[in-house]
Order: C-alpha cells, then structure tokens, then sequence
C-alpha cells in the first residue's frame, strides 16, 4: 500500500510518501506512478522555491527507493503559496485513495492537526 503523510508543526510542513500500492508489478502500477508523479512534482515545487528565497532554511528533500520525504519552514508571506503546493499533491492522493482504497492511504493536514490536539489534550497532568 502507498501511504502519504501530511503535517504542519508550528509552520514546518512536512509530506511523506512510500511503500508500494500492490495493484500492479513494480514498475507498471498505475497506483503507484500517480502517488510518484504527485509527491515529486510538489518535492520539485518546493525544491524551486527554496532556491527563490521563499524558505527560513533550505528544505530538505529525500527520494530514496520510491519514498519521497518533503520537510520546509516557508518564510511567512510564503506560507500560504507553500502549504497549496502540499495540498494539491494531499488532494491528489487523495482522488488516489477515493479510487484505490485497498492500495492507497492518506494522513491530511486536518487528520495530523486532530491528532495533535488530541495529544496534547490528553497529556495534560492539571
């Protein structure tokens, strides 16, 4: 199964994507071509715009067996042009979970930030 991860911590976004959706043999899963041509192009986006002064620091992308990791602080008038760039590729995998559900999975931005707050929420010793 491809799974994708979507994050915001404290304005540092984050995009994961990896494994193997299983529909088809390696190398000819259409599954799998579609999470890759979406995570890469958004990797390639922000990878242009770290070179543009659009980023606190450069981001840091790895792409590694198929398994991309996206992880960048936008500068703060950036932020909202950055985050789209994560959310169009979050909608795509999305689409891509909606048509495949038993060979893809998606974590939002809302389900991380949902998280978080539950966390934090139930780690508190008041």
């Amino acid at each position: 199964m491809v799974k994708a991860w979507f994050d915001n911590k404290d304005g540092t976004l984050e995009m994961r994507v990896q494994g193997h959706a299983g529909f088809a043999e390696i190398g000819k899963d259409p599954v799998c071509a579609g999470a890759s041509v979406l995570a890469m192009a958004a990797a390639q986006c922000i990878d242009w715009m770290g070179g543009h002064d659009c980023m606190e620091e450069p981001p840091k992308i790895h792409v590694a067996g198929g398994n991309v990791r996206v992880t960048c602080r936008p500068k703060e008038d950036y932020f909202p042009q950055v985050f789209t760039v994560m959310e169009v590729a979050q909608v795509g995998m999305l689409l891509l979970e909606g048509a495949y559900p038993e060979h893809a999975a998606v974590k939002t931005f809302a389900a991380a930030e949902a998280e978080a707050i539950k966390d934090s929420s139930t780690s508190r010793t008041d």
